[in-house]
């Protein structure tokens, strides 16, 4: 992964839990770079890592954490450079999920190793279903922070259900959503 990832683990680490804590997580990691580079392509591992050692010193269990972690990426990536790309990319939850691959193909511009996710999105009813491909494993808790960030960021209320897991020998991690103007 990119080091704009790490970064952003980093943030949310050190916003919420302080300094000292980001500092004793990386320790139990392993982690003996002093800061990530954003445009550095990194070994999945290390962020891998990082999660666990996270989820072992909080005492929180990993996919808790991994879906706090994507309602967070929304929000980080909204102050940066790629904030003015989502919210071109759509208006709505449904817009934006539905787009997720044609930004992911512009953001490839900028990293040229970019290996990202895909998401097909399918109506069913008045709800949407995401089917997420990666070749990355245990990451549909990120999703789901994912997909309840992008409601939080257009002011939508989210309901994310998962309804098919790789883990469980899917062929694809898929989620139902239903989103709405929240009130």
């Amino acid at each position: 992964m990119y080091g704009m990832v790490n970064q952003a683990l980093e943030a949310l680490v050190t916003e919420r839990f302080g300094a000292e804590t980001w500092m004793s997580v990386r320790q139990k990691a392993g982690i003996s770079d002093p800061a990530f580079i954003t445009m550095k392509q990194y070994p999945d591992e290390v962020t891998y890592s990082l999660a666990v050692a996270l989820s072992e010193h909080l005492q929180e269990p990993l996919a808790d954490l991994l879906r706090a972690f994507g309602v967070y990426w929304v929000a980080y990536a909204r102050r940066g450079p790629w904030g003015r790309i989502m919210l071109a990319s759509g208006s709505s939850t449904y817009e934006l999920l539905a787009s997720l691959d044609a930004m992911h193909a512009r953001i490839a511009i900028s990293f040229p190793e970019l290996r990202p996710p895909s998401f097909k999105v399918r109506p069913e009813g008045h709800s949407i279903v995401v089917d997420y491909h990666s070749h990355r494993p245990g990451l549909a808790p990120f999703v789901i922070g994912l997909i309840e960030g992008i409601g939080t960021l257009f002011g939508e209320s989210v309901t994310v259900e998962q309804v098919a897991s790789k883990d469980a020998g899917a062929t694809v991690d898929s989620f139902r959503v239903s989103a709405c103007k929240a009130s």
